[in-house]
């Protein structure tokens, strides 16, 4: 499939639903978008400090979610925007990410928004301005784009829309890392799964993603754990195991490391 017929297929699901959508490879970088440009209230929010890191890692961590439940997965951004991304494979490796943004929900008010708070005046009085441009669509009818969306996932699938490359081992270590982080896993386990030697996994995956197999497990699992804790369905011991630790205490000292201070309090910050 060609760039053209991709904008085409993103045009059309930007005309049905008023969504932004873009087309994103396995590392998460923009291939194909329409509108091409963001909207006003993105970028505005994007020449903040930090702001555009903080996006980013927003979107990362609902595609690792979507990922993980292996289906479209619609959330909120840290703006109040709704969103939804969901994967494509081909033959059963990742290839990347659908995408569709950058709109309210009808029912949404505006003085629930984060940015409402902001100190500077004239930069929210800015932003006011460009929130009161984005669409804004029924929360019924998310649901039912997002099934369309879901559609044109599997179209783009099946066209080759992203042409597959064969995977490496680091890349096939990190499928079967996203399949199974809630389970107990092993380097043997991956080793014998796709088929390479120990030495080899260790070293390319090392290469390819800056960190050891040990160190992109945690990371997944702490993601997850963080993702559940901001849900606030969970006791902080199931959410533990959810996640793949193998008890609380251990999924504490881990989340304490990374973040310097508790699940506990790190839920009560959300």
């Amino acid at each position: 499939m060609k760039k053209h017929e991709i904008i085409s297929v993103l045009m059309e699901l930007n005309k049905i639903t008023g969504f932004r959508v873009s087309l994103h490879d396995a590392d998460y970088g923009e291939i194909a978008a329409y509108p091409e440009a963001k909207s006003d209230f993105c970028r505005a929010v994007h020449s903040l400090p930090g702001e555009l890191d903080g996006c980013i890692a927003c979107d990362k961590a609902a595609c690792k979610h979507a990922l993980a439940i292996k289906d479209t997965y619609i959330y909120t951004c840290r703006y109040g925007l709704t969103e939804a991304v969901s994967p494509l494979y081909n033959f059963g490796t990742l290839t990347g990410f659908l995408v569709m943004g950058q709109v309210l929900r009808e029912e949404q008010r505006e003085h629930h928004m984060p940015w409402a708070a902001m100190e500077d005046g004239e930069t929210c009085a800015q932003m006011q301005e460009a929130m009161a441009r984005i669409p804004r669509v029924k929360g019924n009818m998310i649901k039912s784009y997002v099934r369309i969306m879901t559609i044109c996932a599997q179209y783009l699938t099946l066209s080759n829309a992203i042409p597959r490359e064969k995977p490496t081992v680091a890349q096939l270590a990190k499928n079967y890392i996203y399949e199974n982080f809630r389970s107990k896993i092993s380097i043997k386990d991956i080793c014998t799964h796709i088929g390479c030697s120990k030495s080899t996994l260790i070293t390319s995956f090392k290469k390819e993603y800056g960190m050891t197999v040990g160190s992109y497990i945690t990371e997944v699992r702490l993601a997850e754990a963080e993702r559940m804790l901001s849900l606030g369905e969970k006791a902080i011991g199931e959410i533990a195991i959810a996640s793949g630790f193998s008890d609380q205490s251990y999924f504490s000292k881990v989340f304490s490391s990374k973040h310097g201070f508790p699940p506990s309090e790190y839920r009560q910050r959300r």
